[in-house]
């Protein structure tokens, strides 16, 4: 494998690579924004299509958008990989108008999206073309999956993951670096996310002249409240938030609802949910109040991504690649989530953080620095041809 032809093609690409984050974040597309969506899947595929052998298509999902699944296919494959990143942002309509994209005297490009998570497209499709074109791809058929709901826990892309988790050994998932000590953090352990909501049922009365015939939801809410925090393990480093609440009529009243909503992150494994669960059903199985009723509803966000003996084994070919281009990189837990947790979850392990360095994601002050860029695609490019060797 010539490093240098590696580096010198990454080089070459990162202007057009840097031009194309720059319309990707002149473009709103917040999950769910099929419009958006739209405007981003037809310059992502004019990308794609510059790739010898690809074959796109797409998945739609109504009122979400599509998907792009981009594809490989040698004529004997020895196995399958795939690759990941989202193309959706938190941004509502008009925030890219008021936020246009800039680079700043210290080569960070700032714009919305770019690091969360267009430039893990732009790292790895170029990645891509650069083995190819070197012809360093293995012989495997290689699946790149560009995703449209992440920011909202990928409710219609994880179909898609499913489908395609059959049969492939494993994932690279393109979301921004992480750094550590001797340089690029390979991620391996990411944990899991749970949402709900808990609504409570009283019975209202005039707070002076028939309080004792009230029976206040918020009150009860109150116990449920306390109850919820009683859960936080921080040994485990599992912690279990409420925000928003609400509740009840005017002051005057004794509050016949209440309504809380929740959060709990930190999920170490997978096999820690049901201890989860179990946690959030037992606050509707008993009240303070036996006049107040409880529901509960949850569903999970993200699973758990589990560090395995495989999914270490492949972070040792980004360390392997990294040496022969004279960049440190080095295994990574982090709590976060992301669409990584899912390959794991239907079975493949995955490692994550392959995109470049950015900064203040899921805030207008986001930006991505711009060498990180052209590292990690270099990156990557030599990690296929590792596969390959």
């Amino acid at each position: 494998m010539d490093i240098s032809k590696i580096r010198e093609k990454a080089d070459a690409c990162l202007d057009e690579q840097v031009e194309l984050l720059k319309t990707f974040a002149r473009i709103d597309c917040e999950s769910k924004d099929v419009e958006g969506n739209r405007k981003v899947v037809d310059i992502a595929e004019k990308v794609l299509s510059t790739i010898d052998d690809i074959e796109i298509k797409e998945t739609f999902f109504e009122g979400t958008g599509a998907h792009i699944i981009a594809r490989i296919v040698p004529e004997n494959p020895n196995g399958k990989i795939v690759i990941n990143s989202h193309m959706d942002t938190v941004f509502p309509k008009g925030f890219t108008e008021k936020n246009p994209p800039f680079i700043d005297d210290d080569n960070w490009l700032h714009g919305l999206g770019v690091g969360d998570c267009k430039a893990g497209f732009a790292v790895s499709a170029y990645a891509v073309k650069i083995a190819s074109e070197l012809g360093l791809l293995p012989n495997k058929e290689i699946v790149m999956i560009y995703s449209c709901d992440e920011e909202i826990g990928s409710p219609t892309s994880s179909i898609v993951f499913e489908q395609e988790a059959k049969g492939a050994e494993c994932a690279f998932v393109f979301e921004g670096a992480v750094e550590t000590e001797k340089g690029y953090g390979i991620v391996t352990e990411r944990r899991g996310v749970i949402l709900g909501a808990l609504d409570i049922t009283g019975v209202e009365a005039h707070a002076g002249g028939a309080y004792l015939d009230g029976h206040s939801a918020i009150k009860e809410l109150a116990h449920k409240i306390l109850k919820y925090y009683s859960f936080n393990d921080y040994d485990r480093q599992i912690y279990y938030n409420v925000a928003p609440i609400s509740g009840g009529r005017p002051n005057g009243v004794v509050a016949g609802d209440a309504h809380m909503e929740f959060c709990i992150a930190g999920i170490p494994t997978n096999d820690t949910f049901p201890e989860i669960e179990a946690n959030i059903r037992s606050l509707a199985e008993h009240n303070e109040d036996p006049v107040c009723k409880t529901t509960v509803e949850y569903h999970t966000l993200f699973p758990s991504l589990e560090r395995t003996e495989k999914s270490s084994e492949i972070c040792k070919i980004a360390i392997k690649a990294g040496e022969m281009l004279g960049i440190g990189v080095e295994e990574a837990f982090e709590p976060t989530a992301t669409d990584a947790n899912w390959f794991c979850y239907f079975g493949v392990p995955a490692v994550d953080g392959l995109g470049p360095i950015q900064y203040g994601i899921h805030t207008t002050e986001e930006k991505v620095y711009i060498p990180s860029i052209k590292e990690k695609t270099a990156l990557f490019a030599a990690m296929l041809g590792v596969m390959k060797n």
